[in-house]
């Protein structure tokens, strides 16, 4: 858990692999200005916005894709208009995941997801995430939801507010259907939800 007014702040469960998770979360924080502080409302989400961008990398560091062919990018799509596409650039230039490089792309319909590792749908298609999910059922993309509303729709992982901190909820049976297999590490750090989570 990251607060919004602070400016400080592979899959197995281990305690050095517990403590990177941490201190990457932790360390971008740092690097972003305090809400406490900020002048107006748009400084308050732009926080919001790159601290939830630092989640994303991190979900790919976290999560284990069944095996695919080649050893290309990670690949992370965008669905629709909203504020994360920016900051999330940002957030994993230069950066691997397990050697590999990362891309972000702008994707225009949900057919086009198919070669992404993690699909991060936008708040503008907020109307249409149970269609987006079922059409990515039984598929090895991490749907990932700028909205809690999200979650109640079916995507892996939904972005909400509590007490002025980002969290996520985690849908872990979706992931395990789509043969994903998320760290019990990043699972300690998810909001409970219904069904299997932990």
């Amino acid at each position: 858990m990251i607060r919004l007014n602070r400016t400080n702040g592979r899959c197995r469960s281990r305690w050095p692999v517990w403590r990177s998770l941490v201190i990457a979360l932790v360390t971008v924080a740092a690097a972003i200005p305090s809400v406490r502080g900020a002048a107006n409302a748009s400084d308050s989400a732009e926080v919001e916005t790159r601290i939830k961008a630092a989640y994303i990398y991190n979900f790919a560091r976290f999560v284990e894709w069944p095996a695919r062919a080649g050893t290309g990018s990670v690949r992370i799509g965008v669905l629709g208009q909203g504020d994360l596409a920016s900051p999330l650039a940002e957030v994993i230039r230069g950066k691997l995941v397990n050697g590999r490089a990362i891309t972000v792309t702008s994707v225009g319909a949900v057919n086009e997801a198919d070669c992404c590792e993690i699909l991060l749908i936008e708040r503008s298609e907020s109307k249409h995430v149970r269609e987006i999910v079922q059409a990515l059922a039984g598929k090895p993309v991490l749907t990932v939801c700028d909205g809690e509303s999200g979650f109640r729709e079916g995507v892996m992982i939904a972005f909400q507010l509590v007490e002025e901190s980002v969290r996520f909820q985690i849908n872990q049976d979706a992931a395990e259907h789509a043969g994903l297999k998320i760290s019990s590490q990043l699972l300690k750090v998810a909001i409970a939800g219904p069904g299997k989570h932990q």
